[in-house]
This record gives structure tokens, sequence and C-alpha cells, in this order.
């Protein structure tokens, strides 16, 4: 597993607030730092690979337990 050099908790919050905290997260990290974001957003997974194709981030990981949602990403 990849070093993670900042971690995200946006569990049972609505859209659009996972994309908005995601994204001031990935503000404050340096370029090939590493984010893991935890959701229960089911649309996140659709938000987060769009958002990493619009902006060049690089999705890494995506998991889903049961619901809840783990993405890595690394800043572009």
């Amino acid at each position: 597993m990849a070093y993670i050099d900042m971690e995200l908790n946006v569990k049972n919050m609505s859209a659009p607030q996972p994309m908005v905290q995601t994204m001031r997260a990935m503000d404050k990290l340096a370029v090939g730092q590493i984010l893991k974001v935890t959701t229960t957003e089911p649309r996140s997974v659709h938000n987060f690979e769009a958002m990493c194709f619009q902006l060049g981030h690089k999705l890494m990981e995506i998991i889903d337990w049961d619901g809840e949602y783990t993405f890595l990403l690394q800043k572009a």
C-alpha cells in the first residue's frame, strides 16, 4: 500500500460536500502526495473519476466495502 499523506473522512455527507471537502484537501497537498478519502456517498465513484480525469490527478485505488467507499488519490 502507498504512503498516505492525508486522510479525509466525509462519511454521511451528502453531495456535493464530499467533493468540495476533497478539493480543499487536494489544494493543501504537494504534487505526488496521496490523499485517502472515505465516504458513503454512492455518486462519489463517478465524481472522483471525473475529477481525476479533468484535473489530471491519479485515482490509485477505489475500495467499495458494503457501501463505504475509500479512494486513494495522488495529486498531479
